[in-house]
């Protein structure tokens, strides 16, 4: 293992942009963490911090869902067209500004679309919600922002501008949201629950203008040229499939959200999702390191050099396990304490056996090694696209099977957040091990840690 250590401290580039990363992405969770923790601790006196923290989490969740269609994942091409493009800045701002006007025009018209129905989208999916009516009309008013925000750090991304990419795409949203909060809340006295979501939505809007500027500054640098626009029928055949696989992890991050919203209250959703929150700590080091063992196991996979990716394999897989080992047995042993934190009213009991549920299903997380990244980089991307739109139909199922409060389950304790929190663990655990078996069939190689080796 060792030697594997050094030979990724070898590579500055890899080993000094995946330190930015996560550093950036440590950061922004922090900030995270802490408006969820000035919102719940500044309602808690009349019991409003649960409630309050719902109508945000139900506003983001039906935001990035809206966003899958205001996008059709053109900004995820506008990364591969970027980066393609290999630093010719004249060749990325046509690309850059010619995927901005198709991103405008659709968002636009999904914007309208949901207004035009937003009454009916209240009345299906955010009835139990007092705010209803003015979440909705806030994500007509702010998704074009959103999407172009998201074009702008697809574009950075491109470009390897990981530092700027990175904070745009996370810390900033939050380190906004939390001075946004505390401007409104403390100095203009603004204390409906509602504010969370303006925080938010103004930090959006700060957002926008700054990684508009950051990326027209790069390319103040080139040459204005007469380049006929990309066809707009040739981008949406290569955005629409980057589209699909895309949304399939964004849908089943919120789908519980949702069905809970549909099923039960915005208090029910904010405690679910503060479980969630918590049992996500375990991945910060998980994907930090898959993204600098990536590279690594492409290079040796397609250059022939089996053994050397089976021990990559091996050993990403116990960096992954042991750095995530000691976050998990925390949550086990003090998760009372920690929902505390946020208040007295989510450590319920309920929210308590949601979090070991959710918690259980990042260790097997855990110990089932970097699966997703192997099949990526092994040019097994829709094999692990198909795997993750069934883990996304199970996952759908079983919320609507025990998520309802009367449902066949309910005399066992089956229903709400613990039945949102079952749902998405199993379609996690689903995933992870199927990709597992695929793994070991297909490349002879078993992911799953082998403590007896270590």
């Amino acid at each position: 293992m060792s030697a594997y250590i050094k030979s990724i401290l070898s590579d500055k580039e890899i080993l000094t942009k995946g330190f930015y990363s996560l550093i950036l992405k440590i950061l922004g969770s922090l900030f995270g963490y802490f408006l969820l923790w000035l919102v719940t601790n500044e309602f808690s006196e009349h019991n409003e911090g649960t409630s309050a923290w719902g109508e945000y989490v139900l506003f983001l969740a039906f935001l990035n869902v809206s966003s899958i269609f205001s996008r059709l994942g053109i900004d995820k091409l506008s990364l591969k067209l970027v980066a393609a493009a290999d630093q010719e800045l004249r060749i990325v701002r046509h690309i850059y500004f010619s995927l901005l006007r198709l991103v405008v025009i659709v968002s636009i018209i999904v914007s309208f679309i949901i207004y035009l129905f937003s009454n009916y989208i209240v009345s299906i999916l955010l009835s139990s919600s007092d705010m209803g009516l003015e979440i909705v009309l806030m994500i007509v008013f702010v998704l074009p922002f959103f999407s172009v925000i998201c074009l702008n750090e697809n574009t950075l991304r491109g470009l390897k501008m990981i530092k700027e990419f990175a904070f745009f795409q996370r810390t900033s949203k939050m380190l906004f949201s939390v001075l946004v909060f505390i401007l409104l809340f403390y100095v203009f006295n603004f204390t409906d629950t509602i504010v969370v979501i303006y925080a938010y939505t103004l930090a959006l809007f700060l957002i926008f203008i700054l990684s508009s500027f950051r990326v027209y500054s790069v390319f103040s640098k080139a040459k204005s040229q007469n380049i006929d626009s990309l066809d707009s029928k040739g981008v949406f055949k290569q955005s629409l499939p980057m589209m699909l696989s895309s949304s399939v992890l964004l849908l089943m991050s919120w789908t519980d959200s949702l069905m809970l919203g549909f099923y039960s209250d915005e208090s029910s959703v904010g405690i679910y999702n503060v479980t969630v929150k918590v049992a996500l700590l375990a991945t910060l080091t998980i994907s930090a390191i898959n993204s600098i063992v990536a590279p690594r196991i492409s290079e040796t996979f397609n250059n022939n050099r089996i053994q050397e990716f089976k021990t990559i394999i091996f050993n990403s897989t116990s960096i992954i396990f042991f750095s995530t080992l000691p976050i998990l047995i925390l949550i086990f042993l003090f998760h009372t304490e920690i929902l505390d934190f946020f208040g007295n009213g989510f450590s319920t009991e309920s929210a308590i056996s949601a979090l070991l549920i959710l918690t259980f299903s990042q260790f097997v997380n855990a110990v089932s090694g970097p699966v997703g990244t192997i099949l990526n980089m092994t040019g097994k991307q829709k094999v692990y696209g198909n795997i993750l739109l069934v883990a996304l139909t199970l996952n759908i199922f079983l919320n609507f099977l025990l998520v309802p409060e009367n449902n066949p389950f309910a005399k066992f304790g089956i229903n709400g957040i613990n039945g949102a929190a079952i749902a998405s663990a199993s379609s996690l655990i689903f995933w992870n091990i199927y990709s597992v078996v695929y793994v070991y069939r297909k490349y002879n190689v078993l992911t799953f840690i082998k403590f007896k080796n270590l």
